[in-house]
């Protein structure tokens, strides 16, 4: 069967979603800003279907220089290198779109170069960091091009996300600069953090403010004489005071690094959400001296998250209507059944990830929330296990596992009559590395025997997930009832600070 018409539209709209998707993971993990330019090139391309495009930023001087591109030849890079409808610093620029460059004010000799690389229609969007434009990528059409909205919301949303990489490194970058500096001269760091574009402080061993920058002066309407008896702690939001209060008195009193994020009310009596990495700096001596950390805005963000979260949820929900038209009329009621529920369970574990910024998942909410699926069944579970945090990819994966038990033990197993119940088990063992083992048992359904042939839900189990997790999966058919044992290694940072 074909699908056409609302269905390639779709197909569509899942391909920009899963470049979004896909920039957001690789930015997060890139270690070089090399790695984080490919990644953005590579959703420009798979996002707005084009073969060539590039990224510029602004250099030292105010010139705008090519970091990376994709299909230009040397001749074109060099002979536009330095050309930008921007300045630097300019705030809130709007993106140009031109579907024929021949039909623009540009100089001749522009337009000329341009055509004779065999470029018709061309983008300029532009990179910004705190509302100040300080780069922009280009994409490139050999062809005549109209950008609809949906293209030019899929631009924006990948400018403000690798906006958000830039920002996150500049703020790392001083922050590191700025631990360089305490190690000589107080006055040199003050000096140095006055007039940096994220907001940095000092506290004490007692946790008493000793320098906040004019950034962050500005955002909380402190007077510079006025540090010394700021308080900071009445400006967090009621819900999220204990917990900063609590990460924050912790690491004054281990003397050690700590991240945490939460909601804060600025001199207009705004809340934004900012996000704190303080680490302890020492004297010459070794004497503990208090914390230095920087705040980054990262409200936009949040919006931005929860927009994802939102086009992903109608997506889901087009999915099943396109289900339902897909199976009325047949006899595929189990099949269309089974579809509709795999996706219910991956919408349940993006609602998990997308409370942590698609950082980490609970593995006890994960369990949790995938047996509650089944809600007339939860008093036949029992679940024990310590705190475990999980990769996304683990969490998306581990959901459908669950979904598949789940499903075989309500058809053929424990939960088929009245008597069945299921425990699932999970350890973490620390040595030599970081492993989950997980035990899925069935006790009290009816008798069980080794099927004869592998449906897709024991497929999913003993080869999808082994390759998506590296696990090893054992499938165990045991009279008394089915035994599913998960081994899989963990990242490092999977115990919960």
């Amino acid at each position: 069967m074909q699908l056409s018409g609302g269905s390639e539209k779709l197909t569509d709209r899942l391909d920009e979603l899963s470049a979004l998707y896909v920039l957001t993971d690789r930015l997060y993990r890139a270690k070089t800003s090399h790695e984080a330019f490919e990644a953005g090139l590579d959703a420009i391309r798979d996002g707005l279907g084009c073969h060539r495009a590039s990224m510029l930023l602004f250099d030292d001087a105010g010139i705008m220089r090519f970091v990376a591109w994709r299909g230009l030849s040397d001749r074109y890079r060099k002979a536009l290198e330095g050309h930008s409808p921007w300045v630097v610093g300019e705030r809130n620029p709007d993106a140009i779109f031109v579907s024929h460059i021949a039909e623009t004010d540009e100089a001749p000799a522009v337009k000329e170069i341009i055509a004779d690389e065999g470029i018709i229609g061309l983008a300029f969007i532009p990179l910004t960091v705190q509302g100040e434009v300080v780069g922009k990528f280009m994409t490139y059409y050999e062809h005549r091009h109209s950008f609809v909205s949906h293209e030019i919301d899929l631009a924006t949303t990948i400018a403000r996300q690798i906006g958000f990489y830039l920002e996150r490194t500049r703020a790392e970058e001083a922050r590191r600069v700025a631990e360089e500096e305490l190690r000589g001269s107080e006055q040199q760091f003050r000096l140095m953090s006055e007039h940096a574009p994220v907001m940095i402080w000092t506290c004490d061993a007692l946790g008493k403010c000793t320098n906040l920058n004019i950034m962050l002066r500005e955002f909380w309407g402190v007077e510079t004489e006025d540090i010394p008896t700021f308080n900071w702690h009445p400006t967090i939001h009621p819900d999220d005071a204990a917990d900063i209060g609590a990460r924050m008195t912790q690491a004054l009193a281990t003397q050690s690094g700590v991240t945490v994020q939460g909601r804060y009310r600025n001199c207009k009596g705004e809340y934004r959400v900012l996000l704190t990495t303080a680490c302890p700096h020492f004297s010459p001596s070794g004497v503990f001296r208090g914390l230095i950390g920087v705040n980054v805005d990262v409200t936009q963000r949040e919006l931005l998250m929860a927009e994802l979260n939102h086009r992903v949820k109608n997506t889901l929900a087009v999915v099943q209507g396109i289900a339902h038209q897909t199976f009325r009329g047949t006899s595929a009621t189990d099949a269309h059944a089974a579809f509709e529920g795999r996706l219910m369970a991956l919408s349940a574990a993006h609602n998990i990830l997308t409370q942590t910024n698609w950082e980490h998942a609970s593995l006890d909410q994960l369990v949790c929330n995938s047996l509650q699926i089944r809600g007339a069944f939860s008093n036949r579970f029992s679940t024990t296990g310590p705190a475990i945090l999980l990769q996304p990819n683990q969490a998306l994966s581990l959901a459908l596992a669950f979904h598949e038990l789940l499903t075989n033990a309500v058809k053929y197993g424990a939960l088929s009559n009245e008597t069945g119940k299921i425990s699932v088990e999970w350890f973490r063992i620390a040595e030599p590395k970081p492993r989950l083992k997980l035990v899925w048992s069935e006790l009290g359904g009816p008798t069980v025997s080794s099927p004869a042939r592998r449906g897709f839900g024991s497929r999913l189990l003993e080869r999808g997930l082994a390759a998506d997790l590296e696990a090893e999966v054992a499938m165990d058919f045991q009279p008394q009832g089915l035994v599913c044992r998960i081994d899989a290694p963990l990242a490092e940072g999977s115990l919960p600070q």
